[in-house]
């Protein structure tokens, strides 16, 4: 894990190392790896689990934990995943479910953005799809896949010789169930489908079957049934907005669908926070419907953006009341303040739009968390000066941002920030044994 994060460092990416840099190197390595199986401190449990391998090599995406990304039409650019039906510069309303979905395979979580200014650059449905699903009889899923919605290839291909339709054989990859995905949005939009073709057929033959070994990411596959569901699912709620603006409500509930899929994979986890906006009502009090809630709705958390001068908050507490939703998100401080005591700075962290899915740090479009963590008492009781574990943990997390991204959208912004967080656990054990007592503030003393 340790070797997996030194070799990200860009000066060893070149003919002939400098000797003296690999030498400096080494021994941080080592510094590093007394400093985390010491327990002094840790970086992330991806970085821990995947950092060094062979899939963080092909996946530099892996090694983040959680992502952020704002739902309104986005070039794909120069990304792993790119659909061949248009122009890379083309913005595109799939490219941030895709951008999701891709993310939440890989293992990590999303948050994402269904803000009013965001949804109202959404451009209307324009098409009515109908979309089939086949796959050849001779596939174990074959049963299985025709409950979910799928017909049998050889019998519609009969029925519909000579129809107008795309089709699509899907291959057996993530990345293949990203672009399955993406072409059904795609279709329903004039700027992706300009010759307003209404008939898609994707063919879902070649996936592998349940249980399955996945040898990459690890586990075994689910099937193509959670895909099959999904995709149905998604392309009714569209065509059930053609002529219409997608609402927030709609926005998250294709997140949310995207979610229930991966977590149907096995050993994948989806975690998402969907961010609205605070005087959306629907948004609001979207988790109160129990038959969607309990369909795909209770894949994210849901929060709302506010700012400082907000006060409208009964909507928002009637329904905390009820369900314990939504959260609330002052985006005006995480955008003007760093420490609130270092006071305002409008430059600080103009571009943040939203955080990773339990809300923890601030992040801009496509950007990702990046987290060390280290432990005072244990660091101090190991003979660690603060100073150097810090400093440990800081060049670890930094050089997590060289890793090879995926997306152009992420490169972009990781390359221009640089982010990452440095935390402590255990301050008040910590100062109790170095200062004899507990800090204790952010209190007012309050007389009844």
């Amino acid at each position: 894990m340790v070797e997996g994060n030194i070799n990200l460092d860009p000066r060893l990416h070149t003919a002939n190392p400098d000797p003296k840099v690999v030498e400096t190197l080494q021994k941080e390595a080592r510094n590093l790896f007394k400093l985390i199986y010491g327990l002094a401190g840790t970086p992330s449990g991806r970085n821990l689990w995947i950092s060094g391998t062979d899939y963080q090599k092909r996946n530099g995406d892996a090694l983040n934990n959680c992502w952020f990304i704002a739902i309104r039409p986005q070039p794909y650019g120069q990304s792993h995943i790119v659909p061949e039906d248009y122009p890379v510069s083309q913005p595109a309303v799939s490219m941030p479910y895709s951008f999701m979905f891709d993310e939440l395979m890989k293992g990590g979580g999303v948050g994402f953005s269904v803000t009013k200014d965001n949804i109202a650059k959404l451009p209307p449905v324009a098409t009515k799809l109908e979309l089939t699903v086949v796959i050849g009889r001779n596939r174990a899923s074959y049963a299985d896949s025709l409950k979910m919605g799928a017909v049998d290839r050889d019998e519609w291909e009969k029925a519909h010789a000579g129809e107008q339709a795309d089709h699509c054989a899907l291959p057996d990859t993530r990345e293949g169930w990203v672009l399955a995905n993406a072409k059904v949005i795609d279709h329903h939009f004039a700027a992706t489908n300009p010759s307003g073709q209404t008939k898609l057929v994707l063919d879902i033959t070649n996936i592998r079957p349940k249980g399955a070994r996945i040898h990459g990411f690890g586990g075994t596959a689910s099937g193509p049934m959670p895909l099959i569901e999904m995709l149905l699912d998604i392309n009714k709620l569209l065509n059930a907005r053609v002529g219409q603006h997608l609402t927030a409500v709609d926005a998250t509930d294709i997140g949310n669908l995207i979610g229930k899929t991966v977590v149907a994979g096995n050993v994948r986890r989806s975690a998402e926070m969907s961010l609205g906006s605070a005087d959306d009502d629907d948004f609001i009090t979207m988790k109160q419907d129990q038959k969607q809630l309990y369909h795909h709705r209770w894949a994210s958390n849901n929060s709302v953006a506010i700012n400082t001068q907000f006060d409208a908050y009964s909507p928002i507490a009637h329904a905390i009341a009820k369900n314990g939703e939504p959260g609330i998100v002052n985006l005006e401080l995480s955008r003007r303040f760093g420490r609130i005591a270092d006071g305002e700075n409008a430059e600080n962290d103009p571009d943040v739009e939203g955080t990773n899915p339990c809300g923890e740090i601030s992040l801009a479009n496509g950007e990702p968390c990046n987290l060390f963590e280290v432990f005072p008492v244990v660091a101090v009781e190991q003979g660690w000066k603060l100073k150097q574990a810090f400093t440990l943990a800081a060049r670890f997390a930094k050089r997590v941002t060289f890793s090879h991204y995926d997306w152009q959208v992420s490169r972009d912004i990781i390359k221009k920030n640089r982010r990452i967080g440095v935390s402590m656990s255990g301050i008040q054990d910590w100062f109790l044994n170095d200062f004899g007592r507990r800090v204790v503030s952010g209190f007012e003393s309050v007389v009844d």
